[in-house]
């Protein structure tokens, strides 16, 4: 999996669409600030999770979503 930090930023944003180019969506994971600029990603298969702090504290963020995050 290919994990973008800051994902709705211009950016980012681009490398995302670029990388669903090439990849499944569902090996792509991106981090935001707001899960609801990311509804986008979601809504075609990317994994969004709000920020990095759970992934820092040693949680398995992308395998257990929470309350900050999109399944898509």
């Amino acid at each position: 999996m290919i994990v973008i930090t800051g994902a709705t930023g211009a950016l980012n944003g681009a490398t995302v669409e670029h990388l669903l180019n090439r990849l499944p969506a569902d090996q792509i994971g991106v981090s935001v600030r707001d899960v609801a600029k990311a509804q986008h990603f979601a809504d075609r298969g990317v994994r969004v999770r709000r920020g990095l702090e759970e992934l820092i504290t040693g949680r398995h963020w992308w395998r257990e979503p929470g309350r900050d995050s999109i399944r898509p």
